[in-house]
C-alpha cells in the first residue's frame, strides 16, 4: 500500500537497523562506497544497475539514495529515462537531499514503507509528483528509491505507457526487498531496454497479459501466428526456454534463442505473480558478427600465407647465397633475406592477432635479434636492446617500422661497428602525439665527412628513406659523432598528412 508524506523523523547517527552504518560515497555515481554487510551492500548496487530499467519502463527519472551520520541523505545514484522529458535533467550522484526537496524519501526511509507524494512540484517547466521506495527489510531500509514522474504522463497515458508504468512499479517493489540473481546462480543481474525491445508482461499463470506493439513484430517475424496475448509464454518463440524458468522465481535470465530462422535475444526477470520479459531480434547483428568472424579468420589465413611464402622466399635465397661464388653477391642475398624475414615476422603477429595491428616493440625486438645474430653471431659482444612502448600500430605501418629497424641495425653493427669485437647499438620506440618515433644509436665511429643519405651508395639506406619518406609519409634525420643517431618519425595512423 501507498501511504502520503508525512513529517519524516530524523534517522540516528546515521544507522539503518541492526547497527549497520551508512556511510555515504565519494563523488562518484557508480562508486558506492557502503559500509553494509555482504548481503546489503550487493543488494543496493544492484539497486543502482538495474535504475535505467526502471526509469526507461516508467517515463521518469529515478534515484538512489542512503542516509550519512546526520541523517541528511545523498543521492549514490540516478538515471534519467530516454522515453520521456526527465524533471531533474542532470546526475545528482553524490549531492546531498535535503528534506525540503525529497519529503517522500525521508519518510519512506524512517517508515520502512512506500510513500506517495500528493504534493505535486515543478522543475524545468515540468510538473511531477514523487513516489519513494524504501530498500532493505521493512523494519530496518538501508536505502530508499524515489522515482519522479511527470504530469503529462500520468494524466493521458495510452495503453502501452499504461503497461510500461506497470511493470516499471513492480520492478521497483521486486528491487524494495533483495538482490536479482541470475538463474540458479547467485551472480547480481541487470539488464536495461533498447529501443528496439519489445516488452511482455506475463501473469503468475504464465499467461502473456501485455504484449508491446515490437513484441508483436517479433514474434511474427519469428513465426508466431496471431498475438501473444492470451497465450502461454512457453508457446512464445524459444519462450519455454527462456521465460518459463523464471516463472515463480524472483530472479533473471538472459538467453538468446535461435527460433523459425530468427535469433531473439531475452531478459526475463520474475516478479511477485509473473515476469517481466524483454526481447530483441538479434538476427541481423547475429549474421553481422558471423561475416565479421569470417572476415577476420580470413584475413588471419592470408597473413599467415604470406608469413610461410615470405619464409620459402628466405630459404631460397639463404640457399642461393651459400651456393653463390661471390662474396659480394653472397652478402647481398643474406640481406635481401634480412629483408623478406623481417616482413615475415609482422605477418606472423598479423596472423596471431585479434585486429589488424600489432605490438611494434615485439616486432622491433624480435626483427633486430635476429640481424644481430646474423651479423654478430651468439658469442658476440655487441649488444642491441630495444627500448619503449608503443601500444598496437596497424599492421602496415608496423611491417614498414620492422624493415627500417633491420635495415639501420644491420648498418649500424656493420659500418658503425665495423672491425669491433664489441659495441652498443640502443633501438628506441615510443608514442609522440599522433606519430611513432623509432631511434637507432650506436657508439660507433660516427658519420663519414659529408655525408648525405642522396649521397650514400648503400642500398639498405635508400630503401629506409623510400620506406619512411615515400610510403609513410615520414621523416628521417641523422646524427653523428660521436657514434650515430637516426630518428624516424611516421604517422601512427599509417596515413599520410
Amino acid at each position: 500500500m501507498c501511504r502520503s508524506s508525512a513529517r519524516a523523523v530524523p534517522l540516528i547517527d546515521g544507522t539503518a537497523g541492526s547497527g549497520t552504518r551508512i556511510i555515504a560515497p565519494m563523488g562518484h555515481e557508480t562508486d558506492m562506497m557502503l559500509t553494509l554487510d555482504g548481503a546489503a551492500s550487493r543488494h543496493v548496487r544492484n539497486v543502482a544497475s538495474n535504475l535505467q530499467l526502471a526509469a526507461d519502463l516508467g517515463y521518469g527519472d529515478v534515484a538512489l539514495l542512503v542516509a550519512e551520520r546526520d541523517g541528511t541523505l545523498r543521492v549514490v545514484a540516478d538515471a534519467r529515462p530516454t522515453t520521456a522529458a526527465a524533471a531533474i535533467p542532470i546526475s545528482r550522484a553524490g549531492e546531498r537531499v535535503p528534506y525540503e526537496e525529497e519529503p517522500e524519501a525521508y519518510d519512506s526511509l524512517t517508515g520502512g514503507t512506500l510513500v506517495c507524494g500528493a504534493r505535486r512540484r515543478t522543475k524545468r517547466g515540468i510538473a511531477f509528483t514523487s513516489t519513494a521506495y524504501p530498500v532493505g527489510p521493512p523494519e530496518a531500509p538501508y536505502a530508499v528509491v524515489v522515482r519522479h514522474l511527470g504530469q503529462s504522463v500520468a494524466e493521458a497515458p495510452g495503453k502501452m505507457e499504461v503497461a510500461f508504468m506497470r511493470l516499471a512499479e513492480r520492478v521497483l517493489e521486486r528491487l524494495r526487498t533483495s538482490a536479482i540473481t541470475e538463474l540458479d546462480t547467485e551472480t547480481p543481474y541487470s539488464t536495461t531496454r533498447t529501443a528496439g525491445d519489445g516488452v511482455l508482461e506475463v501473469a503468475p499463470d504464465g499467461s502473456v497479459v501485455y504484449a508491446s506493439p515490437n513484441a508483436v513484430n517479433i514474434m511474427r517475424l519469428a513465426g508466431m501466428d496471431g498475438t501473444p496475448v492470451g497465450g502461454p509464454a512457453s508457446a512464445l518463440p524459444g519462450g519455454a526456454m527462456a521465460v518459463t524458468p523464471v516463472l515463480g522465481t524472483d530472479a533473471g535470465r538472459s538467453i538468446t534463442a535461435e527460433v523459425g530462422g530468427r535469433a531473439l535475444a531475452y531478459r526475463a526477470i520474475g516478479l511477485t505473480g509473473g515476469a517481466l520479459v524483454l526481447v530483441e531480434d538479434v538476427t541481423d547483428v547475429r549474421r553481422r558478427e558471423q561475416e565479421l568472424r569470417v572476415k577476420e579468420a580470413t584475413i588471419r589465413e592470408v597473413h599467415h600465407r604470406v608469413k610461410n611464402n615470405l619464409q620459402t622466399i628466405a630459404s631460397l635465397l639463404r640457399i642461393q647465397a651459400r651456393r653463390s661464388a661471390s662474396d659480394e653477391a653472397a652478402r647481398a642475398l643474406a640481406e635481401a633475406v634480412e629483408r623478406v624475414s623481417s616482413m615475415a615476422v609482422v605477418h606472423g603477429m598479423l596472423a596471431e592477432a585479434a585486429d589488424e595491428s600489432v605490438d611494434l616493440t615485439a616486432a622491433v625486438r624480435t626483427v633486430v635479434d635476429m640481424v644481430r645474430q646474423g651479423l654478430a653471431g651468439p658469442d658476440s659482444a655487441i649488444t642491441v636492446r630495444v627500448d619503449g612502448e608503443t601500444g598496437p600500430v596497424p599492421g602496415q605501418v608496423a611491417t614498414s617500422l620492422a624493415l627500417v629497424a633491420a635495415e639501420l641495425v644491420h648498418n649500424a653493427i656493420e659500418h658503425g661497428l665495423a672491425g669491433r669485437t664489441d659495441g652498443a647499438v640502443r633501438v628506441g620506440v615510443r608514442r609522440a602525439g599522433s606519430d611513432v618515433l623509432l631511434e637507432v644509436r650506436d657508439d660507433g665511429v660516427g658519420l663519414p665527412p659529408g655525408f648525405t643519405v642522396d649521397g650514400s651508395a648503400h642500398l639498405g639506406l635508400a630503401i629506409v628513406r623510400t620506406v619512411v619518406e615515400d610510403d609513410l609519409g615520414g621523416t628521417l634525420e641523422f646524427r653523428g659523432s660521436p657514434g650515430t643517431a637516426v630518428t624516424v618519425r611516421v604517422p601512427a595512423s599509417g596515413e599520410r598528412e
